[in-house]
């Protein structure tokens, strides 16, 4: 009996010790726990400025790949066989009006309009002898008619110089029509010769070259393709045959080309009424004509298919912690919280309006920020720290 009662003694004693340490912790912790919130409060406290979340007017894009492209292109083909002797330009070089492109053995013609030269000096040559016989032979036939009249000449002389003279007549006659002959064949020749030279015909850009020396070529084979320089450009596109209906000429789309860092807007000029059924794609023409382009440039169009509303934020706002996107929330005490947040499509502010990012869209030398589409996690109305982002942390305090 006495021994339970000790026992017993001794377990209320243990029990009251192990209160009186849990209660002084408590309070230790409390006080820890109450200085380091005063601590927190002070370092915690930060100024910056903020937004308020609203919905913002969007409109529906679809994207698609086009190319910049000359309003002027001459396809130069080759009029006659031969061996390419010599292509002096190459792809991208500026060309002016009369400038030689390409050279196709010439060999061959130059030999033959040297021949036909030395046959019309010959011919020449036979006739000035021909002329003086032809001269005398008129004059000749004109005294005897004389003398025939005065019954001073017999008619068998008088037949005998008409003779001479209407066959030496004859023979210069053919003589030239001989040399004329000849000079029609040099003047074809020539402009064969032409044909072998082919030059450009406008002042512009070398947008193809399909042939290199020591090639064969034959009439009608395409060689040089060039762009006129000062044609202006179009940018021209293959649209989703869905829209046909939807796009049509002087409306406005908006155009990015990456390598020059632009967006503008530009005038549709010409919609292919037909569908193309392999790639169930239509034509469309957009004029770029004040811009500096060049052509073959790739680029994207952005063809408005209506309107929708969302909350878009800067992208800059966004915070990521451990992989989680997220924003800091200031409620109705100017205390922090951060939120976590979906993030749908990313926008260009541009002057142009919202245009959707791509990985090859340019920012724009005139676009403002980035934003991005907030599915869920905000409400209409909150207030979002959008400054000094690097001193907001969960729990402080805005000043």
């Amino acid at each position: 009996m006495q021994r339970r009662e000790i026992i017993t003694k001794r377990h209320v004693s243990w029990v009251l010790l192990c209160c009186l340490c849990v209660l002084a912790t408590f309070l230790a912790t409390g006080c820890n726990n109450e200085k380091d919130k005063e601590e927190l409060a002070v370092v915690h406290a930060f100024k910056a400025n903020t937004i308020k979340v609203k919905t913002t007017e969007l409109p529906n894009i679809m994207v698609f790949p086009g190319r910049v492209r000359s309003k002027i292109q001459v396809t130069l083909a080759a009029k006659m066989p031969g061996y390419v002797k010599e292509v002096p330009v190459q792809i991208g070089d500026q060309v002016q009006k009369g400038q030689l492109l390409v050279l196709v053995d010439d060999t061959d013609v130059n030999a033959r309009i040297k021949a036909l030269y030395q046959q019309r000096g010959a011919a020449t040559a036979e006739l000035s002898a021909i002329e003086a016989k032809y001269e005398y032979a008129k004059i000749n036939f004109e005294r005897f008619s004389k003398l025939f009249k005065e019954d001073s000449a017999t008619k068998d002389e008088l037949d005998r110089a008409k003779t001479q003279f209407l066959a030496l007549k004859n023979q210069t006659g053919a003589i030239k029509a001989k040399i004329k002959a000849i000079e029609a064949q040099i003047k074809e020749a020539r402009n064969q010769l032409a044909y072998l030279r082919i030059k450009a015909p406008i002042d512009g850009w070398i947008a193809d070259r399909k042939v290199d020396p020591g090639t064969y070529v034959n009439p009608g084979i395409p060689l040089i393709k060039l762009d006129g320089k000062d044609a202006g450009f179009w940018f021209e596109a293959q649209i989703d045959d869905v829209l046909i209906d939807n796009i049509r000429p002087n409306e406005t789309v908006t155009v990015s080309v990456p390598a020059l860092d632009l967006i503008t807007k530009a005038k549709v000029v010409h919609v292919q009424r037909s569908s193309q059924p392999d790639t169930h794609t239509f034509t469309l023409l957009a004029d770029l004509d004040s811009l500096p382009l060049k052509s073959g440039l790739f680029g994207r169009i952005f063809v408005n298919t209506g309107k929708t509303t969302g909350i878009i934020l800067p992208e800059k706002v966004v915070v990521r912690r451990a992989g989680i996107n997220g924003v800091y929330v200031v409620d109705d005490n100017k205390m922090v919280h951060w939120r976590i947040v979906r993030l749908g499509k990313k926008w260009l502010k541009t002057s142009k309006g919202f245009l959707p990012t791509l990985q090859d869209v340019p920012k724009g030398r005139d676009h403002g920020e980035t934003y991005v589409t907030i599915l869920s996690g905000l409400s209409v109305g909150e207030e979002i720290v959008s400054s000094n982002l690097s001193q907001a942390r969960e729990g402080g305090r805005l000043e």
